[in-house]
Parts: structure tokens; C-alpha cells; sequence
């Protein structure tokens, strides 16, 4: 287990010292991440799906699983954060959020593709699904209806479904499934490049983690950012769990990433949908406190799932 994921923060050390070094802005450092999931990740996302059998990547008892988990941490958080803590709407929001939304994009796929290679893409494509469409959009809907006199959820929802349709990732998931199921592959003059740029997909999603986190401060609120943590790294992963001992998924694959998947730490675009509850601090802390913490908390789900590297001749 320390083989598969040291790498994966080796990379995330590596942005982190150079970030605090200060050897790029927080302008490059956004590029960096901008590039990743407008062009590389796409690229990875459709080369992967475009070469896998769609009978690989539809399962609707993953779909169930995962997103079910998912919603069931951030109804949990959004509960404890809104009815015990006392925090107003938006910010139980949010913070139910960091508990439930993996960082699918730079964590999910460098760590998934390690283990399961192209394998790796059906589920992934389908967190991606559940994190964008439901889980985001269900946050962002709850903070317009607390922050706004008149909330328009309807229009909320709207703006939202026309930024998704313009998504790259999502529009690589559909083409990328597109041509699975019409059985097309690129002709490899095509082929070629869109697996470059998704081979740089991986280290600098990564590097782009560390450097991202090398300028929060752990200032904020030590209880909640303890209770976003372990409901992210240990809420999340154990409602997959029970989940899936209650609705069991046939391949072994997706059995052992829908588990893996929710222990992956809180996405980096949590402390930026935070802005709008006025939450930056906290949430930006935990972000960082979640992915340091999640080093051990991933070695012992993977050892609890058996999970190794595959074996080269």
C-alpha cells in the first residue's frame, strides 16, 4: 500500500515545497489547474472510455452505491453542521460538501489508473457524473436558496445545467462513451496526441494539489475542520461500506473503487463554492488537513480492501 500511495504525495510534497518556495504564482498555480481539467484530464477521460466496453463503465449499481454515499455524508454533515454547530444554511452547505465530494480529478484518477489502469475510467466517469450533476449542483442550490430574499431555484438550476453542458470533463465522458458504444476508435494520427496530453494528466494534477495548498493557513475553526475531515476520510468510506454489503456490485473492480473512491480527501474546488457562504478560512484549512491526514487514513482502506499493484513481468 505505501508503494501506490507514495508516489501519489510525492508529488503533492514536490508542488508544495516548490509553492512555498514561491517559484510560481498563484496565477501559474491556477493555470496549471486550469489546464488539467480543460485539456489533460479530458484527454484522459475520453482516451480511457473510448477504449473500454461500454458494458465496463454503465453500471447502475456503482451509480446507486456511490451516489447514495455521497448524499447520505453530505446530509450527515450538512445535519450535524446546521442543527448541532448552529451554523447558518449556506455554511452547512458547504461544509456537508467537503464531507462528501472527492477529489476525483487530481487524486482520484492518479491513484485509480496505478491500480486498475484503463479499468479505472467507469467508475471514475461516474463519480465524476455524481459529483458534478448532483452533489455541486445540490450545494450551490442550498446556498441561493439561504443567501437570496427572492431564491430563484429554478433559474439556479438552469445557470447550472448550461455551465455542465459546457463542461470539457463531461463532454469527454460523452464523447468518450460515444465511441464505445459505436465501437470508433481515433485513427492514430488523432489517437496519438490525445494520449500525450493525457499522460500529463496524472503528475500535474498532483504537483498542481501541493502547490495550490502551499499558501492556506490552518487559521479557522479547529472543531469543524476536524469534523469536515473525518467525515470526508471516514464518514464517506464507511457509508460506501455498508452501502455496498447492502447492494452488492458484481465486478470486483468497481466494488473495490466505490469504497476507495469516497475516501479520497474534499476536492480543491471546495474552498472556492465556499466564497459564497463566507467560509473560505475554514474550509481552505480543512482542504489542507484532509489531504495531509488522508496519506494514512488510504493506506489502511486499501489494506482493509487488499488492494496492490499490479504484478509486472
Amino acid at each position: 500500500m505505501i508503494a501506490i500511495i507514495t508516489p501519489v504525495f510525492l508529488l503533492i510534497g514536490l508542488g508544495f515545497g516548490i509553492g512555498r518556495l514561491g517559484l510560481f504564482s498563484p496565477d501559474h498555480v491556477r493555470g496549471f489547474g486550469r489546464f488539467v481539467l480543460l485539456v489533460a484530464l479530458p484527454a484522459l477521460v475520453f482516451n480511457a472510455l473510448a477504449n473500454t466496453h461500454i458494458s465496463q463503465v454503465l453500471r447502475a449499481d456503482y451509480l446507486v452505491v456511490y451516489g447514495l454515499a455521497s448524499l447520505g455524508s453530505m446530509g450527515l454533515g450538512y445535519a450535524w453542521f446546521r442543527l448541532a454547530a448552529g451554523c447558518d444554511t449556506a455554511t452547512a452547505a458547504v461544509r456537508g460538501l467537503g464531507m462528501s465530494l472527492s477529489n476525483t480529478a487530481f487524486v482520484g484518477f492518479p491513484l485509480a489508473t496505478q491500480l486498475f489502469g484503463p479499468a479505472a475510467a467507469g467508475p471514475l466517469a461516474i463519480n465524476l457524473l455524481v459529483e458534478n450533476i448532483v452533489i455541486i449542483p445540490l450545494t450551490l442550490t442550498l446556498i441561493e436558496a439561504s443567501t437570496s430574499q427572492h431564491p430563484h431555484i429554478g433559474q439556479t438550476l438552469a445557470t447550472i445545467g448550461k455551465g455542465l453542458l459546457r463542461t470539457p470533463i463531461l463532454i469527454a465522458i460523452l464523447l468518450g462513451g460515444a465511441c464505445s458504444l459505436a465501437g470508433v476508435s481515433l485513427p492514430p494520427v488523432l489517437a496519438k496526441p490525445v494520449a500525450m496530453m493525457a499522460g500529463a494528466s496524472a503528475p500535474l494534477a498532483l504537483f498542481t494539489i501541493g502547490a495550490s495548498l502551499a499558501g492556506v493557513s490552518l487559521h479557522g475553526r479547529r472543531g469543524a475542520i476536524a469534523g469536515i475531515t473525518v467525515g470526508k476520510l471516514l464518514v464517506h468510506p464507511a457509508l460506501a461500506a455498508v452501502l455496498l454489503w447492502l447492494i452488492p456490485v458484481g465486478d470486483p473492480v468497481f466494488a473495490t473503487m466505490v469504497i476507495l473512491a469516497a475516501a479520497i480527501p474534499t476536492a480543491s474546488v471546495f474552498p472556492i463554492i465556499a466564497q459564497r457562504a463566507d467560509d473560505v478560512e475554514t474550509t481552505s484549512a480543512a482542504l489542507l488537513v484532509a489531504t495531509a491526514v488522508s496519506f494514512v487514513t488510504l493506506v489502511v482502506v486499501m489494506g482493509m480492501l487488499g488492494v496492490h499493484l499490479p504484478a509486472h513481468p
